[in-house]
């Protein structure tokens, strides 16, 4: 399927011309087109190449550059210009060559436990952001509260959940971006599930409340979405939770599952994320998966907030098939050699004499456990306290540094904790 805007412009003129080797459309307005040639370069027969395809033809011929011709028809086997002198391209490229501007049709599907304050919150935001590229009838923003805690209440949420999961699935989402906001229980990892007849906040373990939460009537909406679980730490710090969550990401099967470490998780970190996330992989198509590191970067309070897991399945089908294709885990930590070793943050006050942001630049530590171990020195006068820090898992490999700072992109092996 073709782009729906220019992806010079973002806008359009009269005209809209498809390529026909790759999604873009390009508007008349950007080619130069004038009245009196629509006609002409309209026609059936004529193929229209865009501007980047062109410069990849260039590229692969080792930069012999060629003048651009964007219309052309089939003659003899061969391609004829329909116009006599080269497309002058007035537009400018505003987004990545690679890019797409296409609003296809999304899903934004908000799950919040009874009790939780969803004022500006961050499926709200993804919401407002993708407006300006869409029609109504091609985004569904979709917000319920759930309290399933005690047996009356769990009846009627699987009513109302089998009523939404029809509705849902009745519509052939391209994207479906599921959020899951809720508390988790601090000493086991366990995630709020409502209040009991008594009033109060009641838990339930992963797998039980997962099962609860999307039943088979959702089950088959989270297949191949991108779930956001806006929870506190604990849900990944605990070796049951953890485990149960990753068990339940493998049983729903969808595409990618985002999740945190933060024992006290505040969601408003990732608002710039969560924008940069609507343009760059929903509207221009990226993978997310190939700009994760690009989001996390312009999040700047996401740094040393959090750290970020993501579950990877690939290989999904359609429709779901029985076998579970594979699972990959990362874990992505920020590092700073002043502030937070290999992702681990060093406290602003030393213990020892309490001197404020007192650390050295990190170093190799020869006396640590680990052949990458980092060891920084308290600078007060007088003061011997040392940090020792080593990488969080085996296998990483740092991104997007400099000689301070960057990410270290952990990879979790199945059976491998947190």
């Amino acid at each position: 399927e073709h782009d729906q805007y220019c992806y010079l412009c973002h806008d359009g003129g009269q005209f809209l011309f498809c390529c026909v080797s790759c999604p873009h459309v390009v508007c008349d307005h950007c080619l130069g087109v004038c009245w009196q040639l629509a006609s002409k370069v309209c026609a059936a027969d004529v193929d229209f190449h865009c501007p980047c395809c062109h410069e990849l033809e260039d590229h692969a011929a080792k930069h012999k550059l060629t003048p651009y011709f964007a219309f052309t028809c089939t003659i003899h086997a061969k391609g004829v210009s329909m116009l006599d002198k080269p497309t002058i391209v007035a537009g400018i490229c505003k987004g990545a060559s690679k890019s797409q501007v296409y609003a296809e049709l999304t899903l934004i599907l908000h799950l919040s436990c009874k009790g939780m304050d969803t004022t500006g919150c961050l499926p709200l935001l993804l919401k407002t952001a993708l407006e300006d590229y869409h029609m109504k009838d091609c985004l569904e923003y979709v917000e319920v509260t759930f309290d399933f805690r005690t047996d009356s209440k769990l009846s009627r949420w699987k009513t109302k959940r089998a009523k939404l999961g029809r509705e849902l699935v009745a519509c052939k989402f391209q994207h479906k971006i599921i959020f899951v906001t809720v508390h988790s229980e601090i000493t086991r990892g366990d995630l709020f599930a409502g209040k009991n007849a008594q009033g109060g906040n009641m838990a339930m373990e992963v797998n039980e409340f997962m099962k609860c939460l999307f039943g088979l009537s959702l089950e088959r909406v989270v297949y191949e979405s991108t779930l956001f679980m806006l929870t506190c730490g604990p849900l990944v710090a605990f070796q049951d939770s953890f485990l149960a969550m990753k068990q339940t990401i493998s049983r729903l099967q969808p595409e990618y599952t985002i999740a945190f470490t933060a024992p006290n998780f505040l969601s408003t970190v990732l608002k710039v994320f969560v924008v940069s996330y609507c343009m760059q992989v929903l509207i221009q198509g990226h993978s997310f998966l190939e700009v994760l590191h690009d989001l996390l970067d312009v999040a700047p309070e996401l740094h040393m907030h959090t750290d970020v897991l993501l579950f990877d399945i690939k290989g999904l089908l359609s429709p779901p098939v029985v076998d579970s294709p594979s699972m990959v885990g990362y874990r992505y930590s920020w590092y700073h050699s002043y502030r937070q070793l290999w992702g681990t943050a060093l406290p602003i006050s030393c213990p020892q004499c309490g001197a404020i942001r007192p650390w050295s630049k990190s170093k190799g530590d020869p006396e640590g456990c680990h052949p990458k171990a980092q060891v920084s020195r308290c600078q007060s006068t007088g003061c011997n306290s040392i940090v020792r820090s080593k990488p969080l898992h085996d296998v990483y490999e740092i991104v997007h540094s400099d000689n301070t700072s960057g990410w270290v992109w952990y990879t979790i092996n199945g059976a491998e904790l947190l």
